[in-house]
């Protein structure tokens, strides 16, 4: 694992969300060097994107009595709406809370 995936996964898990900018603006890393380690810890079990965290999580419709007009802020028991682009979504593995969150 190199300098940059580890400083990474500790920036992440730091926190719950960041915008690539944010990470590389906090890391001192440009693009290419972002999309590597993202890469490289997707491969290695450390990160996820969304849809796979989706497939293994899968979500309540909006059926329960919480849910007005598939507005479920107040209760959270719907899928994320489809409009939204997830593809840029990274989830924190278990692997990487593991392994990491004690530093």
């Amino acid at each position: 694992m190199t300098d940059i995936e580890i400083r990474l996964i500790r920036f992440l898990l730091t926190s719950s969300v960041y915008s690539d900018n944010a990470v590389m603006k906090n890391l001192g890393i440009n693009e290419e060097e972002l999309i590597a380690a993202y890469n490289s810890l997707e491969k290695n079990g450390y990160l996820e994107s969304y849809k796979e965290y989706e497939a293994r999580n899968p979500k309540k419709g909006c059926s329960s009595n919480c849910c007005s007009e598939k507005n479920c802020s107040s209760c959270n028991s719907c899928s994320m709406d489809n409009t939204f682009d997830t593809s840029k979504i990274k989830i924190i593995t278990i692997k990487a809370i593991l392994e990491f969150d004690n530093y």
